[in-house]
């Protein structure tokens, strides 16, 4: 099954961001090459990738960090994956914008996006297995959703609606960016409108998708947060301590 992933899929990781809240650290260092417990924290979007039987994976980054990235985890080989590397020349222009870089690499095979400051603890390799056209997001429940993307989704997994952190949110499922596309994804992206702030947003892509009636969505329950803020590393940190030191067992759901 591995091998039939691994032809059909390709991952790219957003490893972008200025990194303001992690500042002044991030002044000097990317903020997706800081430890979460013992590993720079990109090295779990690769590794979600790697086990779900992707191989070959884009990076995605400010052309001034690309050496640091190759310094540390180099072409992938020592974790059992192909890294590619693309630089981001206009960081400012959102996540979508930084997936086109990678057009090239990817573009004639399904794809799986993440990003590289989202820690996520799943296994994603039924999805991919099961996964035919269209696309797919992952959804949590938050606290506070008016500060996410947020999804609507019915009982059969389908998505109802996508709002990008709505005053009066029509649910408490936040959506990170964790996202299955099918080879219609460039195609979208290539007809993109910048948001009002410029910038370029996957939630506008899946929009196209849900359009199509091509959206489906998982719930999930297991391990994620967002390591953007010191607060985020030291909560990824103390969870990968916990499990990898003391439960010795995946808690992946």
């Amino acid at each position: 099954m591995e091998n039939i992933i691994s032809k059909q899929f390709r991952g790219i990781i957003i490893a972008g961001g200025t990194g303001s809240r992690l500042s002044p650290i991030t002044k000097v260092l990317n903020k997706n090459l800081l430890p979460v417990y013992n590993k720079p924290a990109i090295q779990y979007s690769i590794e979600l990738l790697r086990n779900a039987g992707i191989k070959d994976i884009a990076i995605v980054a400010e052309q001034r960090y690309i050496d640091d990235f190759k310094v540390v985890i180099g072409n992938g080989s020592a974790i059992n994956v192909n890294l590619r590397y693309f630089a981001d020349t206009d960081a400012k222009k959102g996540p979508a914008q930084a997936v086109a870089f990678a057009k090239d690499f990817a573009q004639d095979f399904n794809t799986v996006v993440v990003a590289a400051d989202n820690i996520f603890d799943i296994d994603i390799s039924k999805d991919l297995a099961e996964f035919k056209s269209g696309a797919k997001i992952f959804a949590k429940k938050v606290a506070d959703p008016t500060q996410f993307g947020i999804a609507e989704i019915d009982e059969d997994g389908n998505v109802l609606s996508l709002e990008e952190k709505p005053k009066f949110p029509k649910s408490n499922l936040a959506v990170p960016i964790l996202h299955i596309y099918d080879k219609s994804l460039f195609g979208y992206i290539d007809r993109l409108q910048p948001a009002p702030d410029g910038e370029y947003y996957l939630t506008d892509v899946n929009k196209m998708y849900l359009k199509q009636n091509h959206l489906k969505a998982r719930v999930i329950d297991s391990f994620w947060i967002d390591v953007g803020t010191f607060e985020g590393l030291t909560i990824a940190s103390y969870y990968w301590y916990q499990k990898i030191r003391y439960l010795g067992q995946s808690t992946i759901k």
